[in-house]
């Protein structure tokens, strides 16, 4: 990982721990998008190795978006967000074993919705 790339995570870090839920919610978003698109450069670039470091983090991201659902208070939304982040979940192991960036990237794009919704 170059320089830029590890003070752009350090700063997503810092501003997610300093934000509102709601904030977290779509900073957690922005993460998972940062890491699809570094997957997608990775396997477009044909390193292999980049591309699965992002895959592990983008995984991280969508079970850290899991942990934060109030999935014990019934809520519809939460349970929607829930079969959504599996899905995704689900998307990015089949996109990373055919190397298909169109997947990722309506993955990216899913994350970028839900992102909006948030902010």
């Amino acid at each position: 990982m170059n320089a830029y790339a590890k003070s752009a995570d350090t700063y997503l870090t810092q501003r997610i721990l300093g934000a509102s839920p709601e904030q977290q919610a779509a900073l957690i978003m922005e993460a998972g998008q940062l890491h699809l698109g570094k997957a997608i450069r990775s396997l477009n670039e044909n390193n292999l190795p980049a591309a699965v470091k992002s895959f592990r983090r983008v995984s991280e991201v969508i079970m850290e978006a899991t942990a934060r659902l109030d999935l014990e208070g019934g809520s519809e939304l939460a349970q929607n967000l829930k079969r959504l982040y599996d899905f995704w979940t689900a998307e990015i192991m089949l996109a990373s074993k055919a190397r298909d960036t169109a997947r990722l990237a309506a993955v990216a794009k899913g994350m970028g919705e839900i992102r909006t919704a948030w902010e």
